[in-house]
């Protein structure tokens, strides 16, 4: 088929490219030949992505604070929580009645015509600026937890240990270049023709979508069973199995960890911008909180660039995703101890920078990684219910921990602290428990069909089948 990405087998030369290929990319994770180029595509499918996804981000602000104002802007963030919860048991139908590849690629267009619209009504003088910012947060929810699913659905177990690191790469190096590009393309553009550039990438990742998955080895490709029609979807279904129970409370309490952090950051901040206005009264409260922010965000981004480029494949290989898991709450547990004992601007500005840098490399990888053993609708629809529900629970978690320990239990920096710590304490112990999960999870004879009883007892009772090792 003229286009195609190469299969199982490939001609001389296209060998000779992905031997090439591997090369290269082995500076990032172990990896077969085999698996180069597939890996290159979802590498290439993530960067692309997350420039569109950053730029798009970046864009809503000055939409919003132009031609609104930031009481609006909190109005819309609620807004956004309310719409996924009625987009996820919307995406979790779609899941079960259109084929895996065919619902990527009808999401991709959809958002895809949801840009033009936007441009079209802006243009014509149409206040789209609330809609807008809702539907960004939308939108950055949907297509990467599909793009996620879709790679994990993609690879076995054995494969998706080892090209995850790479296609997280790609994600990681988005994320760093489309706030970048933003400054660049933002002054002389504006926003209509920006938005129009990102519909274009947009659309650039639809023949990625199939191009990846055709070019991924015969002997690598996932042989997660394929669960029976089942009324479980979306929320229901990460509630009735254990395992993506564990992976969701794992989300609540990452996002609980790190969001209490900032605040105890913020808070920090402010007390050393104050400190520094009364030793120089020329200076501007403002600009000292945005100088720190600039610098304390460019460490962390490339700490992540580094930690993903250098470190999340190594770890893989040394301890694998079950021991993986375990890295971010023991760095967590050991840094809001410090932060606790040692109650210090400067040790908490270290213990942030170290979270959030190893958040966005390896926590990442690791999070998209666990749900490689699971059944297309775990991947699918459980992946987006937990990333759009759950991930949000934590926020709103934190929100009601800093409230009731400020105002009514008078806790200062070091009481949240020690509750941080409890939390991260917590956030271990469930990620012990999620990684023995994992690992019963990669044996065959382990694998679930959520929600079909009938499958899974087949399941264990069908007969082995070997295949030929990914070369």
């Amino acid at each position: 088929m003229s286009g195609a990405a190469p299969t199982g087998t490939a001609a001389p030369e296209r060998n000779e490219i992905s031997i090439r290929a591997a090369s290269f990319l082995r500076v990032l994770a172990s990896m077969r030949a085999a698996e180069a180029a597939s890996a290159a595509l979802f590498f290439t499918h993530a960067l692309v992505l997350l420039v569109c996804y950053y730029l798009l981000k970046t864009l809503r602000e000055p939409l919003l604070l132009t031609e609104g104002s930031p009481e609006i802007k909190s109005v819309a963030q609620a807004v956004v929580a309310l719409v996924l919860l009625v987009a996820v048991p919307v995406y979790a139908v779609a899941a079960r009645r259109v084929a895996r590849r065919k619902l990527v690629r009808a999401i991709t267009v959809f958002f895809v015509v949801n840009l033009l619209l936007f441009c079209l009504l802006g243009r014509a003088g149409a206040d789209v600026a609330v809609a807008y910012y809702v539907w960004v947060g939308v939108f950055g929810v949907v297509i990467l937890a599909q793009f996620w699913a879709h790679a994990a659905d993609a690879f076995d177990v054995e494969s998706g240990e080892r090209v995850f690191p790479i296609i997280a790469g790609g994600a990681v190096l988005g994320g760093f270049i489309g706030p970048l590009l933003f400054r660049v393309l933002y002054p002389p553009l504006g926003v209509w023709p920006l938005m129009l550039i990102c519909a274009g990438l947009l659309a650039a990742t639809l023949p990625l979508t199939e191009w990846s998955r055709r070019a991924v080895p015969d002997a690598c490709r996932s042989r997660s069973p394929r669960a029976a029609p089942s009324v479980r979807t979306g929320f229901a279904l990460v509630l009735s199995d254990r395992y993506l129970r564990q992976l969701a409370l794992l989300v609540v309490l990452l996002n609980c960890v790190n969001t209490t952090g900032e605040y105890l950051l913020s808070k920090q901040v402010v007390a050393y911008a104050e400190r520094a206005v009364e030793l120089d009264s020329e200076l501007d409260r403002g600009a000292v909180i945005g100088a720190f922010y600039a610098s304390f965000y460019f460490a962390v981004n490339t700490l992540a660039v580094a930690a993903q480029l250098l470190l999340v494949g190594r770890i893989f290989r040394w301890v694998g995703v079950a021991g993986a898991v375990l890295v971010a709450p023991l760095l967590a547990v050991v840094g809001y101890a410090l932060a606790a004992f040692v109650p210090v601007f400067a040790v908490l500005k270290i213990v942030k920078t170290i979270e959030n840098g190893v958040n966005y490399s390896l926590t990442n990888t690791v999070r998209h990684s666990l749900y490689l053993p699971l059944a297309p609708g775990a991947k699918y629809e459980g992946q987006t219910a937990i990333d759009a529900f759950f991930w949000r629970f934590g926020d709103v978690l934190q929100a009601g921990i800093v409230y009731a320990g400020v105002h009514a239990l008078g806790f200062g920096a070091r009481e949240l602290a020690c509750v941080n710590l409890g939390l991260a304490l917590l956030w271990l112990f469930v990620a012990a428990r999620l990684s023995r999960s994992y690992a019963r999870r990669k044996q065959p004879s382990a694998t679930h069909s959520f929600g079909d009883p009938r499958s899974a007892a087949a399941a264990s009772n069908a007969p082995a089948t070997f295949r030929r090792p990914c070369p």
